[in-house]
């Protein structure tokens, strides 16, 4: 598709992009895919905080006509606003970060996630993609030597994840996929190398199990100034997106109206905006709990060669 590029976010720091109050002991989710239950990173939080990190005020989006024409601009009277060009969507779970017996800890995914991102790359104009793998009753794994546990020669090879172990075996497609994402997401070849020793593929069910209770989960108080002890009602339990969790999304940039042109007639700029705001590595706040280093993260961009 014509003007749409990936988008990638790296988790840096526990991040809690939330929900609001929740039901259970959790008192503050993160924000889940309805469908699949994954962590996810709603599309509004993102644009918010892309918009804020290139200064796109009220003020300097009416002297700004690039800002204004990416991220749109509010008005009283209807014949001075105008909505974003730039669409992201949701950013989708691709790695969750899970602790591993041998070599400190995997990115995990799964064939469904896979799945997910393959036809997203598709949409964006992306080729010759790796072969998704099969579902697997092991984890399929590109590089054994990091993750493997081999007690014995007559011990069958493991690997253990979390509360989770594994046959491992490994898998030509995990190896393609595990390449393509470091080369994406990583520009340092030393980065690119830990993740394809690191990347697994699991069953979905066991996917779907580390996503629900593989997350972080902190417990929170506010002091009281004068006693030094607990407020009343101030203990809760805040759930967070683990560091080191991969999400990708998509970016596409529609028809720019400027209505500074006579009759509102469009502005053919949409490259123009994808390489002003959509092209260098970002570093972003993302959620709450900015004040305590929650939701440190890296965007990344992403589009085919010789688009």
């Amino acid at each position: 598709m014509k003007n749409t590029l990936i988008y990638w976010i790296h988790t840096l720091s526990p991040t809690h992009v939330g929900t609001g109050r929740g039901l259970g002991y959790i008192d503050l989710p993160i924000h889940r895919d309805c469908l699949t239950g994954w962590p996810a990173i709603p599309a509004t939080a993102f644009k918010g905080v892309w918009a804020d990190h290139f200064g796109a005020t009220d003020a300097k989006r009416k002297d700004d006509p690039d800002l204004r024409a990416a991220f749109g601009i509010a008005s009283e009277n209807n014949g001075g606003s105008n909505a974003g060009a730039l669409i992201p969507t949701d950013a989708r779970l691709v790695c969750l970060p899970v602790r591993s017996f041998r070599g400190t800890f995997a990115w995990c995914t799964s064939p469904l996630a896979l799945e997910f991102l393959r036809r997203d790359l598709e949409m964006a104009g992306f080729t010759n993609l790796p072969e998704i793998p099969e579902a697997p009753d092991a984890a399929l794994h590109a590089d054994l030597t990091s993750l493997l546990h081999q007690p014995g020669p007559n011990v069958p090879r493991r690997i253990f994840l979390a509360d989770l172990d594994f046959k491992a075996q490994t898998c030509d497609h995990t190896g393609a996929w595990a390449a393509f994402i470091a080369d994406h997401v990583f520009a340092d070849t030393a980065w690119q190398t830990t993740f394809r020793q690191r990347f697994a593929v699991i069953p979905g069910d066991a996917f779907s199990f580390l996503c629900e209770t593989g997350t972080e989960i902190a417990a929170r108080v506010r002091i009281d100034d004068e006693k030094k002890t607990v407020d009343d009602r101030a203990l809760w339990n805040e759930e967070l997106l683990p560091p080191e969790a991969i999400l990708a999304g998509i970016i596409s940039c529609d028809r720019v109206y400027d209505s500074a042109q006579a009759g509102g007639a469009a502005a053919p700029r949409q490259q123009v905006l994808m390489e002003k705001f959509a092209k260098d590595l970002l570093r972003l706040q993302i959620g709450g709990k900015a004040s305590t280093g929650r939701g440190q993260v890296r965007c990344v961009f992403s589009k085919p060669q010789g688009a």
